[in-house]
């Protein structure tokens, strides 16, 4: 019995109070029904040839629970029951006026559901009740004002019954059909309640996300708070081995654990791969470094077991105070500028923001000159710089470029002064934070540009032009198919262009440099392998790649004078690369004594500030005016 009762209850609408501004939407309307139905019933009865007094009379009620109604000082539900009164008393009226007519009945129907706009069983039963009442009482004590036929007049219980019934009929449809409504709206509710969450969650460890985050922190309010950036150690090894799944439950899982440690008034957001942020209210640099040491051991003395095997992680936590005034963002800054410095510094270790760190100011201002740099890329303000490589003995052997010809393309970035801002101060930065393959890019299209226009007659033989490439470039699988659009849109020769890469870059994944650079070279463009000698397995690999150029180590060149180790080095180098075909060139020549030194050894090619000063490109190219055409 009781498993039927509570069945029944769920089908029944839940008459939870609307929302303030949906329930005065609604009470608005329903009292512009009964303003309208006073209106009209005063204007029936003069029809009705009702003296004015008695149509005054009958109104009088209704006008007076309207008034009622309307007033804001009462609490909903006494507005709500004047106003159900007034429009059921109405149809009560109508009724009378209508001298028991049936057909005037149905306004009760009518009204009864009007009620329901409400979505209130107080409400609803106020009306319910007032039907019931009516026909009840008045249609028993004076059956002529409520029925037109005789039978009712001389049974008025059997017609109240009756009435009863069909009023119990419409009361029930009109609870099926707020029962719909009630669970329409409660679906909508829920999807807007999930997708509101779903807007400011990360959907797989159920932490904020940076938007909802980002939002937390900017009113986050006065007083001294704390942020705790948190990254992952040896996650990367998860993820390789066993999946990304086996990533993803690792991540929920940490997740957990972060969460345990964190007061109700906290927050956690997941804003990277593997990357967490945290807000901690009104709490001091010294707690929250506290707090991140107990997530770093938690973290840290945590096993995931997955398929058979056990894994272990670490976390590397930065620190910083979000005090009053201060820029959230920029706290967000420092402390992610900490976290990378905790690991830097070995991992899985705190690192709290304190003045005078000047680790930490160094990494703060590398993400100031990586927006910089975003910005020169952006708008196409890096500068092209040429340096040039001159042959060491008048004439390089084999088909190479003639003196003068051959150089290699250096960026730099233009200031907000004019000036020109050398790469060590931006490339650090573009390290860090992933840039250098969109440097590469702009290097690639912004000389590949200018030599269209310098080519537009055809291209000399004896002209080559070096461009550098970075790790990164070698990893990403579109820049082949970049390199290749950009020299069939302008047209120039790929013979006229040499991709250098550095031999630590080059043997860090040699199958995929090998690749890289046959394609290049299938392509016809040439290759240097730059500062060859700085790794200590160079000549194992060296006759792995398909190279053009060895480019040796100014290290060793800039010492060849007085360091016995130094010569031999470069000799050594020099002789290797001649016997596989390849021609040398030694950087960092800064004078005559070490060019003679070069000449002696019999080195190729020479580049530095000793043969000649790296100067715009732009400039370059108008002085050398337009290249000699190689004979037909």
């Amino acid at each position: 019995m009781m498993g039927w009762a509570r069945r029944l209850a769920r089908l029944l609408p839940s008459g939870r109070p609307l929302p303030e501004r949906d329930w005065n939407v609604r009470h608005t309307a329903i009292l512009w029904i009964l303003g309208v139905h006073i209106a009209g019933l005063f204007g029936f009865a003069l029809l009705r040839h009702r003296p004015v007094t008695d149509a005054a009379l009958a109104v009088i009620p209704l006008a007076i629970a309207l008034a009622a109604a309307a007033q804001r000082v009462f609490s909903r539900g006494a507005r709500a029951a004047a106003a159900t009164l007034g429009v059921m008393g109405s149809s009560a009226v109508l009724v009378q006026l209508g001298d028991g007519m049936i057909e005037m009945h149905f306004h009760f129907f009518v009204m009864l559901v009007v009620i329901t706009f409400y979505q209130e069983w107080r409400a609803f039963l106020i009306a319910a009740g007032f039907v019931l009442a009516e026909h009840a009482v008045v249609g028993v004590l004076a059956p002529q004002l409520v029925y037109s036929h005789a039978d009712a007049w001389h049974h008025p219980v059997r017609w109240a019954i009756i009435h009863a019934v069909f009023i119990a009929g419409a009361g029930a449809a009109a609870v099926v059909n707020w029962s719909f409504a009630d669970r329409a709206q409660d679906a909508q509710r829920r999807i807007a309640a999930r997708l509101a969450y779903e807007a400011g969650h990360d959907p797989l460890t159920g932490a904020l996300n940076r938007r909802e985050f980002d939002r937390q922190l900017a009113t986050a309010g006065a007083g001294t708070h704390a942020l705790i950036f948190l990254d992952l150690d040896r996650f990367k090894i998860v993820n390789d081995s066993c999946g990304h799944a086996a990533g993803d439950t690792l991540l929920c899982q940490v997740t957990d654990l972060m969460r345990a440690e964190l007061h109700p008034n906290d927050e956690l957001a997941r804003v990277g791969g593997d990357e967490f942020v945290m807000l901690l209210r009104n709490c001091a640099v010294g707690h929250a470094a506290a707090l991140a040491e107990r997530i770093r051991k938690a973290v840290a003395g945590y096993r995931f077991p997955y398929e058979g095997r056990v894994f272990s992680v670490g976390v590397s936590a930065g620190v910083a105070a979000l005090l009053e005034g201060d820029d959230p963002q920029d706290a967000v800054r420092s402390a992610d500028a900490a976290c990378y410095a905790a690991k830097h510094r070995g991992r899985n270790r705190v690192q709290v923001v304190a003045s005078g760190d000047g680790d930490l100011d160094r990494r703060r201002g590398q993400a100031h000159w990586a927006e910089r740099l975003m910005n020169a890329i952006t708008h196409d303000t890096l500068v092209l710089h040429y340096q040039p490589i001159v042959p060491v003995g008048g004439r390089a052997g084999g088909s190479g470029p003639e003196a003068g010809s051959f150089g290699e393309l250096l960026v730099r970035m233009r200031g907000d002064d004019g000036g020109l801002i050398g790469p060590g101060v931006f490339l650090p930065a573009a390290e860090r934070y992933n840039l250098m393959t969109a440097i590469d890019r702009w290097v690639i299209g912004a000389t590949l540009k200018r030599l269209a226009r310098r080519y537009r007659n055809g291209a000399p033989a004896d002209e080559m032009f070096s461009i550098n490439l970075s790790g990164g470039s070698l990893g990403d699988p579109t820049l082949l198919a970049y390199i290749r659009e950009q020299l069939e849109h302008h047209r120039v020769p790929p013979r006229t262009i040499c991709f250098e890469v550095t031999e630590t870059v080059a043997v860090g994944d040699v199958g995929q440099a090998v690749a890289f650079i046959a394609e290049l070279r299938a392509l016809g463009c040439r290759f240097a392998l730059d500062d060859f000698g700085s790794g200590l397995s160079g000549f194992t690999y060296l006759k792995q790649f398909p190279a053009d150029f060895v480019k040796i180590d100014g290290n060793f060149v800039r010492g060849i004078v007085e360091d016995r180790v130094d010569r031999a080095m470069v000799e050594a180098v020099h002789r290797i690369s001649h016997e596989m075909g390849l021609r040398t060139i030694a950087e960092f020549v800064e004078d005559t004594t070490v060019l003679d030194a070069l000449r002696a050894i019999g080195v190729d090619y020479a580049q530095g500030f000793g043969t000649g000063i790296p100067v715009p490109f732009d400039d370059w190219l108008s002085v050398a005016g337009k290249p000699r055409l190689a004979a037909a």
